[in-house]
């Protein structure tokens, strides 16, 4: 089997490249099912093909994008299955995430978690939202030290950006996201571990419910 070798400078253009499809996805510019052209990506991005193809394959691998064959990509329209698909599994993992991290949280971990929320009240841009919303979760999960947990339910969390930004959910309720993940914080910092995980799983379900209100 061949192997496919790239270039340290070819992997840094297609993050940065994936980076830059990702804000444009979910910012809206880029719409659901719109066909990403590799010609007309090259040329906007300043980018080569090979390192575009990387970026769209990494863009794929997290759910904002569909490949079409040969044909080339797609920005990924997400149907009802596939939403519910991506909120069973965060309903499963990202709590035992959480419940593995408890009792090996530090002041750091709980300092980046405030700064993610910190930052997240002056937001509004979708992409932007997206990742503080990410770092703030990253924060109370990374002390389980799973990391192949961890980066499927990053993964599962991209995916979800998508469908959060097609019902507008992302930025319609900001303050009820702040103020669940305030709760959640304060849950882990006190130790409350039930409480905590009962805090998120409500957190979670009302996510999914603005999705499904705002879809229909």
């Amino acid at each position: 089997m061949d192997t496919i070798v790239t270039s340290d400078t070819e992997e840094t253009r297609a993050e940065s490249a994936a980076i830059q499809i990702r804000t444009l996805i979910l910012n809206g510019i880029f719409q659901p099912g719109q066909p990403l052209r590799q010609e007309a990506l090259s040329e906007q991005l300043s980018i080569s093909r090979t390192p575009l193809r990387h970026a769209l394959q990494s863009l794929a691998d997290d759910g904002l994008v569909e490949t079409i064959g040969y044909k080339g990509a797609r920005v990924a329209k997400l149907d009802q299955r596939m939403v519910d698909d991506l909120f069973d599994m965060r309903f499963l993992l990202e709590p035992l995430a959480l419940q593995s991290a408890f009792g090996h949280h530090t002041k750091l971990d709980f300092a980046r978690a405030e700064m993610a929320l910190d930052a997240a009240e002056a937001e509004r841009e979708p992409s932007k939202l997206s990742e503080l919303n990410w770092e703030f979760h990253h924060a109370l999960y990374r002390p389980s030290n799973r990391q192949t947990l961890l980066r499927t339910i990053e993964q599962l969390n991209k995916a979800s950006a998508l469908a959060e930004v097609i019902a507008s959910s992302i930025v319609v309720r900001p303050e009820k996201s702040a103020t669940e993940h305030r709760k959640l914080l304060q849950a882990c910092r006190d130790g409350h571990e039930a409480g905590a995980l009962a805090t998120l799983g409500e957190h979670l379900r009302l996510a999914y419910h603005d999705i499904q209100k705002r879809k229909e």
